[in-house]
């Protein structure tokens, strides 16, 4: 039986009895996509949980749609913290019948200001900031009220390079969405990414440059690796409100892009990741006895 099915017979229940009154959303999608099967978004259900379950002891705000999900989007926030912007995305996106979970890699600092978002920056520990991320993917493919078929990483800005990060080494994904996130032109630096990776980039910027991304988009099809590069007339930070660079027009436009790549994503077959059976494993241990 597949997630989905098994989504039917509990989940809903689940929202039934424990978040009941659902509404509709507006019949403005801020996404400018269909949402579920019916085409109206609807309201999802959100609320903060810990992720001490699977590995982390960081929080994370849970976005439930209406509708049994396939999809599993870990969203990771931009220095500016989990703030009420990345919520909000979390909810348009859970409006879609994405079940969504935006996770906490800055302790709970939100911040507009310059001076801190440097300093926070600064201070990030990657294996920290991955291991809260390892945490969020294990809750879809673990949780037994939230397992999905497929699950995708997506970040914005400093997040955005940790999902780049994931995107490279973590099989458990099924793919990966940057918003202005980083690029690579050494070929040496580049080698092959666990998942299709879709990246998102400011038309005029001084370190993502047009140049850079051509080389990048090229270095990556040497290796193999599914990616698209797209521009988007827009600073960098174009999706965020606090930023200096929102672009309500052109952050549309970003997801013109981006909601097709999830909708592919979730069309595409379910990997089968059943790891060695406990027979194999004994098989194993005995086979190393005689070696």
């Amino acid at each position: 039986m597949s997630c989905r099915h098994l989504f039917s017979v509990c989940y809903l229940a689940t929202l039934v009895m424990v978040f009941g009154g659902l509404s509709r959303a507006s019949d403005d999608n801020a996404l400018g996509n269909p949402g579920p099967s019916n085409g109206t978004p609807t309201k999802p259900v959100g609320r903060t949980i810990t992720l001490s379950d699977f590995g982390a002891e960081d929080l994370a705000y849970l976005s439930v749609p209406t509708t049994p999900p396939t999809v599993g989007i870990v969203l990771v926030p931009d220095v500016f913290g989990l703030d009420n912007f990345t919520k909000a995305e979390a909810d348009r996106l859970a409006g879609l019948g994405y079940l969504v979970l935006a996770v906490d890699i800055y302790n709970g600092h939100t911040t507009t200001d310059a001076g801190d978002m440097a300093t926070i920056t600064a201070h990030l520990n990657a294996e920290s900031v991955l291991k809260t991320m390892d945490a969020g993917i294990r809750f879809f493919r673990e949780s037994p009220k939230f397992k999905v078929d497929h699950i995708v990483a997506m970040g914005w800005g400093t997040g955005a390079t940790y999902v780049f990060q994931s995107a490279r080494e973590n099989k458990l994904l099924d793919g990966a969405i940057t918003f202005y996130g980083p690029v690579e032109t050494e070929s040496t630096r580049v080698g092959k990414f666990a998942v299709p990776l879709c990246a998102l980039y400011p038309e005029n910027d001084s370190v993502a440059t047009h140049d850079n991304v051509m080389t990048f988009e090229n270095l990556m099809k040497a290796e193999g690796n599914d990616f698209a590069a797209w521009f988007i007339a827009a600073g960098r930070g174009w999706s965020n409100p606090s930023s200096k660079s929102y672009n309500p027009t052109e952050d549309k436009e970003a997801w013109k892009v981006a909601v097709p790549f999830l909708i592919r994503i979730g069309a595409e077959p379910v990997k089968d990741r059943k790891g060695p059976s406990i027979i194999d494993k004994a098989k194993t241990g005995i086979k190393s006895l005689f070696e």
